[in-house]
């Protein structure tokens, strides 16, 4: 009897890497979890290797029964869950005593003292607009204690502040293969220790990197050479260095930085405008080098590859060595390198077996690159990029294949009868695969003709030669569907943002960004023929980057389009499991639908029920547990009854959350880069080019709220107008709803709007103006402010701007706050001379520390219990002074620091004081 049409499914012998790379996950995980030792691991490993070797002997000998086949396979997939283990055993305990990383958790050494470097560049210097990366494959260290050998890889910025500093770099003549030596200070990699903030230091082991360290000045390093490199590599280096620097000087912005970055791998010339444009819309990942940059590449060298050869093996080692070479040449980034590890185990697939099975293809590479890097199980882009093509090629690649041949179904002797599909889903395949031109010829040419029923719409869609482009837009719109679908819980867990137009936003922005690389690297191509000639065709590609990046605009105007979501709650856990198990039975489902299959025996009407009930529960299941996941109904945590003000670790800056007793929400200050330059009354360009760097607002402040479940706040507040004060905002107005914003008056006439005023006015929230003898009641307690006085100006040479600070005094019951800002001695003289109430329990000490402030007179006059320091380890500034710790201990006050114990809470119901640490640190 002649086969009937089927298609892979999800069985363990259909697609048997599918589950060997689950159970060798689920060991990695395991392992990771509880502590056993390499020996446990590899005995165990022997013995599954023993038994399963006997058990395929029994098998040879014809003594084998369907039940040790069985067992056979029970026995491969614990041995792969034992390898999985084993590996992850031997890799947390391959990090030698010498390893920089080492060195650095052992505290021989530290932030605070000079370290000098002995090292070969092992990657060519990455440039970026106002510094240098140099990555250093470190051979040797030195402090002022000791001298020792160390190994590892660190990265070294320095900074180009001017143009004397880039002649000092220039003369250097550093180059891939450059032996150096550099005097300089190792980076805090710790990130800023709030609950919820990202691990920058395991962010920086993902990318290859044992520490990261800055030098004051290029004559901080010296050239001692060229050592061992490779010939091949420099000449790749060489060649991305070129084009790169053709690409920043013969196009502009935006055009120049996304190709950069989309071709070449460098980040660091995008600009902020284009980068949240694709953000808002789920789309930065075009921006960047990824699977879908490889897989276009590839397609580009697959279809000239078969111009050269008609020989399979041929096309795919031309192509395979090609993405190896790109690969290489943009550095080797883990992202790249995962996609062509899967580009490569994919032909190697294809070859071997002459059919791609896409989920096998992705399970093998996944063990490939687990079993050389075990640690990237937990690494974000790791599993965001794997689950992104496990949902293409599980969810939307089955359901092309079975729509293509619903729709283009002509009586055959695998397919002699109609697809058994509802009518919408037989229209709709038709529509898009239906070729009614070639059914029409075909019917010309055959002895036997026929009529077939078909969609009136498919023919006329297809008789204007609009089948594909409908086809290629729908399918996209289905894999991006598909794709945000699964990739949800993760999204909203790592980066906090939900885009409902990303699926439409994919389609408009593949096919541009895919016109500009094109057009791109034609430019370049011709540039490197034709020389200054090819100057004529910049224009072109600049505007077709400017049409990229404001064709993403008009979808995300519209405010909620793209917002940001909080963390779910205290069992995201159980949330998240019981998502990814109802999306496994969606892909089993969609995997064991079969439009062909006859169906007429009960048992096939039982799977067919079955098939439908698993669909229909599952998609019910994923969009409730989507809108839990999206829309976070759930009111914020904080302990009812209680008054709490949390001092965030910000580094050199200010950003204090206060919970009222009954749950409403005020941000004073966000924090910021000292020297950020975005005091109030400063215009910032609209032709200067503004990078795309995270900031302390997106890095420290809003993570901390997101993990608290806040969606909303009620006040955010600016005790002045400092860059670390306020420049945080920008990003917490785009990222949480704001009821009002607050400042202290100004007597400096009417400056033009400062970043906290423009922050406010992208929040749509209303400004006012605060000054002393204010008082707010809220929740029972009472906000009162201090300062700045109504006469006080700063206008005067003598007085710092610092003076105009928003002073306020909190209090609850028998316990109060005093929030200074950034006062210096002559506003904390004009306090005590006011007669004012300054009693607190808690200060925040003003200034961070300065020594121009915290003077005996005032603090006498406050008599804190408490005083809370925010600086940054170590501190440009030199912050806290030591005399100004000197007069703090005469208070016999606690002195906490942010910098030693990352965000500090203290709280009170009225009587009580309690204080909570992020970090234990030492008093």
């Amino acid at each position: 009897m002649p086969r009937r049409l089927s298609f892979t499914r999800l069985r363990l012998f259909e697609q048997p890497l599918i589950f060997i790379a689950s159970s060798f996950i689920l060991g990695l995980l395991f392992a990771a979890r509880f502590r056993f030792s390499i020996r446990a691991w590899l005995i165990a490993s022997a013995i599954l290797w023993i038994a399963i070797s006997i058990r395929l002997l029994r098998k040879r000998d014809g003594r084998d029964t369907h039940q040790g086949k069985w067992m056979v396979t029970c026995l491969l997939l614990i041995l792969s869950f034992a390898c999985g283990g084993a590996l992850w055993a031997i890799n947390e305990a391959g990090v030698g005593e010498d390893r920089l990383r080492s060195l650095v958790e052992r505290g021989e050494l530290t932030v605070e003292e000079p370290v000098e470097i002995w090292g070969t560049l092992n990657d060519a210097p990455e440039l970026a607009p106002d510094r240098i990366y140099l990555s250093v494959a470190v051979e040797k260290v030195a402090t002022s204690r000791r001298e020792r050998a160390a190994t590892g890889v660190a990265q070294i910025v320095a900074p180009l502040r001017d143009d004397q500093s880039r002649a000092d770099y220039d003369r250097l003549s550093l180059d891939y293969g450059s032996r150096v030596r550099i005097l300089g200070n190792l980076s805090d990699q710790r990130g800023y220790r709030n609950p919820g903030a990202p691990d920058f230091d395991e962010m920086l082991e993902y990318r290859g990197f044992d520490a990261t360290g800055v030098v004051k000045s290029p004559l901080l390093i010296e050239n001692l050479g060229t050592g061992a490199r490779s010939a091949r590599l420099d000449l790749l280096y060489r060649i991305r260095a070129r084009a790169i620097a053709v690409t920043l000087r013969s196009l502009t912005q935006p055009a120049s930085g996304i190709l950069v970055a989309a071709l070449f791998g460098n980040r660091y010339f995008l600009s902020r405008d284009a980068a949240e444009t694709f953000r808002a819309g789920g789309t930065f990942h075009m921006l960047v080098i990824s699977g879908s940059h490889v897989a276009m590449i590839a397609l580009v060298a697959l279809w000239l590859a078969r111009r050269l050869s008609r020989l399979r093996i041929v096309q795919y080692a031309l192509v395979t060595a090609l993405m190896w070479a790109y690969a290489l040449m943009v550095g080797a980034q883990p992202s790249i390198t995962r996609a062509v590890v899967t580009l490569t185990v994919a032909f190697i697939g294809h070859l071997i077996f002459r059919a791609s099975i896409g989920a096998n293809m992705l399970a093998a590479s996944a063990i490939a690159l687990l079993a050389w890097q075990p640690r990237d199980i937990f690494n974000p882009a790791f599993q965001l990029s794997f689950l992104t093509v496990l949902m293409i090629v599980a969810v939307a690649s089955p359901l092309y294949l079975r729509l293509k041949e619903i729709g283009e179904w002509q009586p055959s002797i695998e397919t002699p009868y109609p697809p058994r599909v509802p009518k919408p889903v037989k229209r709709l395949a038709e529509f898009l695969f239906w070729g009614e031109r070639e059914f029409r010829e075909e019917m010309k040419r055959s002895p036997i003709r026929y009529r077939l029923e078909k969609s009136r719409a498919a023919a006329w869609l297809n008789k204007l030669r609009l089948q594909k482009p409908a086809a290629w837009i729908i399918v996209t719109l289905a894999a991006t569907t598909a794709t945000q679908t699964g990739l949800l819980p993760l999204m909203i867990h790592y980066f906090h943002r939900v885009s409902i137009v990303a699926p439409v936003a994919n389609v408009i922005e593949a096919l541009l960004i895919s016109l500009l690389m094109t057009a791109g690297a034609a430019y370049l191509l011709i540039q490197s023929i034709i020389g200054a000639w090819a100057l004529k065709l910049a224009p072109a590609v600049n505007a077709l980057g400017r049409l990229t990046v404001e064709a993403g605009k008009p979808l995300i105007e519209w405010r909620k389009a793209s917002f940001r979501a909080p963390d779910f709650g205290e069992h995201w856990e159980l949330v998240f499991i019981a998502y990814f198990a109802t999306v496994l039975i969606l892909i089993i489902a969609v995997n064991e639908w079969n439009p062909f299959r006859k169906g007429d025996g009960a048992e096939d009407a039982r799977r067919k029920m079955i098939g439908r009930a698993a669909t229909a529960a599952s998609t019910i299941t994923i969009i409730a547990l989507g809108w839990l996941l999206v829309l976070h109904p759930f009111k914020h945590e904080y302990e009812r009854g209680r008054l709490s003000v949390t001092f965030l670790d910000v580094g050199q800056g200010d950003a204090m959350l206060i919970n009222f007793p009954q749950g409403s929400l005020m941000l004073l200050d966000s924090g910021g880069r000292a020297g950020f330059g975005s005091r109030e009354g400063d215009e910032e360009e609209e032709d200067v080019f503004v990078e795309d760097r995270i900031g302390i607002g997106e890095a420290a402040v809003a993570p901390y709220l997101w993990r608290r479940g806040i969606k909303r706040l009620d006040w955010i507040a600016a005790s002045h107008g400092d860059a670390d004060h306020v420049e945080g905002f920008g990003e917490i107005v785009r990222g949480f709803e704001i009821g009002a914003a607050l400042k202290g008056a100004s007597k400096r006439g009417d400056p033009p709007p400062g970043a906290f005023d423009k922050a406010a006015l992208a929040a749509n929230a209303p400004l006012r103006s605060l000054k002393r003898g204010e008082l707010i009641d809220v929740d029972g307690a009472r906000v009162e402010v201090l300062a700045p006085f109504a006469d006080q100006s700063s206008t005067s040479a003598t007085v710092s701007d610092n003076n105009e600070s928003l002073v306020l005094r909190i209090t609850f019951g028998a316990r109060s706050f005093l929030l200074t800002g950034d006062i210096e001695k002559e506003a904390e003289a004009r306090l005590v001379e006011s007669e004012s109430d300054l009693r607190a329990d808690v200060l925040k000490v003003a200034h961070h520390g300065s020594k121009t402030s915290s003077t005996i007179g005032f603090l006498e006059r406050v008599n804190p219990r408490h005083a809370v320091i925010s600086v940054a380890k170590p501190s440009p500034f030199g912050h806290p002074h030591t005399e100004a710790l000197a007069r703090l201990r005469t208070t016999n006050a606690r002195i906490w620091r942010t910098s030693e114990c990352g965000a500090i809470t203290i709280s009170t119901d009225g009587v009580d004081l309690r204080v909570e640490t992020f970090v234990k640190c030492q008093l």
